[in-house]
């Protein structure tokens, strides 16, 4: 009873609400030969799957013909009830959104063009996701156990960068919420610490990790952090961490101290998208590329509400 009386209100809906473009189309044959259309949608919204491709309808209704079921698709496109994001996702619009203006978010298509693969949403991206930064998304940064080429892609205006890690690295990831109504991978509060000290240039720089690990201070497992840090197996990102963490006057404890004897004798830049220049603290083997005062300044004095 309760999935006619949500019909008849998106009938409603869409006969007072629907674009001209679309009026014509929604009041008599939309309703009249579209049956398999709405079907299509309850499938699907009733198990929380905004998003499927042609292959899961194809699945889900293996009596229809598959040619009949791409031209339904395309007709469902058309009449503003789905959102073709590549040749085979979908994503279904909300009924109260227009659909001559309407975008999925980025992490949504994220999720959606990754379906059935292993990957999580990382970086800068998923600074975002756990409030880590207030730095609007240029690009949505995807993590990937194969290569994806190519490695930027653009879908509904949204610009996409697949970064692969190899087995030793793709750890740290759990399925958590995005949205108010859809979860997705995304690198766990620790595991993006370590991501963005390794590749800073993937989230706006080595201010942005500062700030990061400053704001997540009281919500990081740092038995877990270390663990990570110990895994991913990239000095730099350690030298990174120790630094920003001395210098924003952090706690500093024993696996401060036992991982600093882990550095070794190299020296890194500390931020790799700065110019390669400034003076060397060997403390820290670290080419010290970005003002400290500057560094600490943006950081402490940031307001994220």
């Amino acid at each position: 009873m309760l999935i006619w009386i949500i019909d008849i209100y998106r009938w409603i809906y869409f006969i007072l609400k629907a674009p001209k473009k679309y009026s014509k189309q929604i009041i008599y044959p939309f309703y009249m030969s579209s049956q398999l259309s709405w079907s299509v949608i309850k499938q699907f919204s009733s198990r929380n799957m905004f998003g499927f491709t042609f292959q899961d309808v194809v699945r889900e209704f293996p009596e229809k013909n598959r040619i009949h079921l791409a031209r339904i698709l395309a007709n469902m496109v058309e009449k503003g009830m789905l959102y073709k994001i590549t040749r085979n996702n979908y994503h279904i619009i909300p009924f109260n959104a227009d659909p001559e203006t309407y975008v999925p978010d980025g992490h949504q298509v994220a999720k959606y063009i990754m379906q059935n693969k292993e990957y999580y949403i990382g970086y800068a991206s998923a600074m975002k996701i756990h409030g880590l930064t207030l730095q609007s998304e240029a690009k949505v940064y995807v993590v990937t156990k194969k290569q994806t080429k190519p490695a930027i892609r653009n879908f509904g205006g949204i610009t996409y960068q697949f970064i692969q890690h190899d087995a030793t690295r793709f750890f740290g990831f759990s399925s958590i919420w995005i949205n108010q109504i859809e979860k997705a991978m995304v690198s766990d509060l620790e595991r993006t610490i370590v991501d963005i000290a390794t590749k800073p240039q993937l989230c706006g720089g080595i201010i942005e990790v500062g700030n990061a690990i400053f704001q997540a201070k009281a919500r990081t497992d740092h038995d877990k952090l270390f663990y990570y840090f110990a895994r991913n197996m990239n000095k730099s990102a350690k030298k990174r961490f120790l630094f920003l963490t001395d210098l924003l006057g952090l706690d500093w404890t024993t696996e401060h101290e036992r991982m600093m004897e882990e550095l070794g004798p190299g020296i890194s830049l500390l931020d790799p998208a700065a110019p390669d220049q400034g003076r060397k603290r060997k403390k820290f083997g670290l080419k010290i590329n970005v003002d400290p005062i500057r560094i600490k300044k943006k950081v402490l004095h940031r307001k994220m509400s």
